[in-house]
């Protein structure tokens, strides 16, 4: 039957357009890609929202005085379908997300609204991209979803995102790796994530052409980063998953260390919670037994313990929430709302939250911690801003914004300077991005064996 929603959004576009009929469209798919355009002294931000947990931003440089808003789209290095209509070209899909060019109006109701941030909130653009003017420092906006519906994040924190990004990326080694003094595995894998949560691809992460990408770095060391544990099997596997990244030669998947006869990835909730997000990062099932045995981990007080006898964390309780919901646990359930309670006693007043509210070492709020709580804040489908989640009339996002520092690194406590770590965790949470963030199988990078010569 043709939804009452749907026979209003008809009427709404016969409205908009005149009352005229839409011929049979002339369709064109675009791949912008920036990554060689000349340097120029304009630039506005894209924002493209694909749902309630999964955005992207992005920078577009133009070296005229202006650019139409479907010219920023096309130029952001997405992959972005348009159809010709009488009234200009209708945006159809981005990064896949939308209609088909022949039927670029198949959700109905839901569509790719056009709007732009007016320095406080999101608006509707009053016209189309193609024939809407930006200049410099606007901000454009793309939200898959039906009109008036939940609004894009505002822009502040998506643009904080965007400077702890640009900061990452002058910290990466030339072998495309990250750490110091030299690269390591593990630090990588977490810019995997950040890069991932921001649709970036691995083959693409590059200081600049002559350096080598995070691709190159993970092919040959990733493998030896996945055989230490079922976390570092399920964490290589969201952040390959979400940054297009091959499995190199040999890596162990989440899988490899499951147990069907415990439901055990590993004995310890921070590890099993990885390895579950990294199953559903694989677009592979995960199994009842798991995510019981993970529900079982949660202590009395409501939280999850990394491993056993460390007591409970506001990070591994993070989680255990992220990865129970990618499970299929309704938000609701008694052991979510009760980790939820155990988070919430961990905020501070200045609106962050510490690793543990009862450790005999302090309670003052962290950057990391901080991230990790926004994460699973969001991975239940609640408002980080909201008054619940306020102390002291601040917000976990307010408190990230105290302690990142004008070149867009964040710090883990105020006045300890730029961290690697801290940075890297902060960025998926100011996307308001929880893990898995995004599902697909991933295949094997392909290798080849050179024959050798022996005497």
């Amino acid at each position: 039957m043709y939804s009452r929603k749907n026979f209003l959004f008809t009427i709404l576009i016969f409205v908009l357009l005149g009352g005229m009929i839409i011929p049979a469209p002339l369709f064109q798919v675009v791949r912008a890609a920036m990554d060689n355009a000349p340097a120029a002294d304009n630039s506005v931000s894209v924002v493209v929202q694909f749902s309630t947990t999964d955005r992207l931003i992005r920078k577009v440089s133009f070296s005229s005085s202006t650019i139409t808003g479907l010219d920023a789209l096309l130029n952001s290095g997405l992959e972005v379908v348009t159809a010709d209509t009488p009234w200009g070209k209708a945006v159809c899909s981005i990064e896949g997300v939308g209609c088909p060019a022949d039927d670029c109006f198949c959700g109905g109701s839901t569509f790719w609204n056009y709007e732009f941030w007016d320095g406080t909130a999101w608006q509707g653009h009053s016209s189309g991209a193609s024939s809407t003017t930006l200049t410099d420092g606007a901000v454009d906006g793309w939200r898959w979803g039906e009109w008036g519906g939940q609004s894009i994040l505002p822009y502040p924190q998506l643009e904080r995102a965007w400077k702890a990004l640009q900061w990452l990326k002058n910290q990466q080694n030339s072998d495309g790796g990250y750490g110091s003094p030299s690269s390591a595995a593990s630090s990588s894998v977490e810019s995997l994530l950040a890069i991932g949560a921001n649709h970036h691809k691995a083959s693409e992460w590059r200081q600049n052409i002559s350096t080598a990408s995070i691709l190159g770095y993970m092919m040959a060391n990733g493998s030896n980063f996945t055989k230490n544990s079922a976390s570092g099997a399920g964490k290589f596997a969201v952040g390959a998953s979400s940054t297009q990244l091959c499995f190199p030669f040999q890596a162990r998947s989440p899988a490899d260390y499951y147990d069907p006869a415990t439901g055990k990835y590993h004995p310890d909730a921070g590890p099993q919670a990885w390895a579950i997000l990294g199953t559903l990062a694989l677009s592979q099932t995960v199994p009842a037994d798991a995510v019981t045995y993970l529900k079982n981990l949660s202590l009395p007080t409501g939280g999850w313990e990394w491993s056993d006898g460390w007591t409970a964390d506001t990070n591994t309780t993070a989680l255990a929430i992220q990865a129970l919901v990618g499970a299929g646990v309704d938000p609701g359930d008694p052991v979510i709302v009760s980790g939820l309670n155990f988070i919430k006693s961990a905020q501070n007043n200045d609106g962050g939250f510490t690793y543990d509210p009862d450790s005999t070492w302090g309670t003052a709020s962290d950057a990391n911690s901080t991230a990790y709580v926004l994460q699973a804040i969001y991975a239940v489908g609640q408002d980080p801003t909201s008054a619940a989640w306020q102390e002291g009339g601040k917000t976990a996002i307010d408190f990230l914004a105290t302690v990142q520092l004008a070149d867009g690194s964040l710090e883990w406590q105020p006045s300890l300077g730029s961290n690697l770590l801290a940075t890297q965790q902060a960025i998926p949470a100011l996307l308001g991005r929880p893990a898995p963030f995004a599902i697909r199988a991933v295949e094997a990078c392909k290798v080849s064996f050179l024959p050798t010569i022996s005497r």
